[in-house]
């Protein structure tokens, strides 16, 4: 089997955040990732050094998730504003695997999903967008905030959730007849992967803002450039749709994995998003908040 993801930027590691993308996908699926194919567009202005340090950010996130990159190709492009990184990954599917690919062939055949099914959110809220925000503006940021937390910030790599961390729920017997959905989540962030959940199982939701967890330094980067983290890429993160929440989450801890529960699907078709007493109905996917921020940014620099 295999996915194709994209990541847009002027940052050297625009290549990672492209391979876990793809990765993630393949994982929500039951599948291992193998291998990887990559195809770069840089801007004409572009330099050949550009070139190693866009492969070296590919090699890092294919070495950190056991994959081998199979071939690579880099071009300029005229109509290339900013580097595009484009991944092909691959991967067999193993006999729990196939037995997923089936359950979907089955989900999709059924008209609704079956209400109080729980929703978990593995990973953090906008923490890819935050990561791929201070790669383009470190110099920017740090003149609002000290070098120890800029530091501290880019070490959260760690906490973006790998294949081989989802795929542990694929490997228990128990977890896999539990599981429903599995959706990764990315451009538009996790109120957008909401909305996707819902589309793809043909269900309404009801969801607590409390519960979609998001790390202090997002929350400062996103207030420093007024942006809404809740709409923000936010690969490295998953929303899993299950008929026992604790279970999951408790084999994705085992597993390295922040998780929790987020909310329950519901009969009607309403998307509800609750915060304490307030009630919000969940809009279609707005644009996403990390593609608003470069396309200002290449507008002042147009300018």
């Amino acid at each position: 089997m295999w996915a194709e993801a994209c990541a847009a930027g002027r940052s050297v590691r625009t290549g990672y955040h492209a391979v876990l993308r793809a990765a993630g996908e393949l994982a929500a699926k039951g599948v291992r990732p193998s291998c990887a194919s990559v195809r770069i567009l840089f801007p004409p202005e572009a330099e050949e050094e550009e070139l190693k340090e866009i492969t070296a950010g590919v090699e890092e996130a294919c070495g950190r998730m056991g994959m081998e990159v199979t071939s690579l190709q880099g071009e300029t492009a005229c109509a290339a504003a900013q580097t595009i990184v484009t991944v092909t990954a691959a991967g067999k599917n193993d006999r729990q695997g196939s037995r997923l690919a089936q359950r979907g062939i089955f989900l999709q055949e059924k008209l609704k999903a079956a209400p109080e099914q729980e929703i978990v959110l593995c990973g953090y809220a906008g923490l890819e967008g935050t990561l791929r925000i201070l790669d383009e503006a470190w110099e920017e940021l740090g003149t609002r905030f000290v070098s120890t937390f800029l530091e501290q910030t880019a070490a959260l790599v760690d906490e973006l959730v790998t294949p081989d961390k989802i795929l542990a729920l694929f490997a228990d017997e128990g977890a896999l007849r539990l599981l429903t959905e599995v959706c990764p989540v990315g451009s538009g962030g996790i109120l957008a992967g909401l909305w996707e959940v819902s589309e793809t199982l043909h269900t309404g939701l009801e969801a607590e803002m409390s519960g979609i967890a998001i790390k202090q330094e997002t929350v400062e980067i996103c207030e420093f450039y007024r942006l809404n983290p809740y709409q923000m890429t936010s690969a490295g993160s998953f929303l899993i749709v299950t008929e026992d929440a604790q279970t999951v989450i408790e084999i994705l801890e085992k597993a390295g994995a922040r998780a929790g529960r987020l909310g329950v699907t519901k009969s009607r078709n309403a998307r509800v998003i609750t915060s304490g007493e307030e009630v919000r109905y969940l809009d279609r996917p707005a644009p996403d908040e990390l593609a608003l921020w470069q396309a200002g940014r290449q507008e002042k620099t147009s300018s």
